[in-house]
């Protein structure tokens, strides 16, 4: 695939006439790298958190953790 470099200072309507204009194999690996830079929602940051915390806390049972948690509400609402 042919490199391109481009330096913008055009409206948003002009990109889109340029993108028009690029093959489709351009316009797939265009569509592949924007997909790669999306910001993610909080929602999906959020469940990713989740997902690493679990990883790196197998090692406490269900039950430890849910001890903990009535145990730093017990603590917070004692201190409010």
């Amino acid at each position: 695939m042919a490199t391109r470099t481009l330096k913008l200072d055009i409206s948003f309507q002009k990109l889109l006439a340029v993108v028009d204009q690029l093959e489709l194999d351009e316009k797939m690996f265009l569509r592949k790298k924007l997909d790669r830079e999306k910001v993610p929602s909080w929602q999906e940051r959020f469940g990713r958190a989740l997902q690493q915390l679990g990883n790196k806390n197998k090692r406490f049972t269900t039950e430890e953790v849910l001890t903990d948690v009535e145990r730093a509400i017990s603590d917070i609402r004692t201190n409010v």
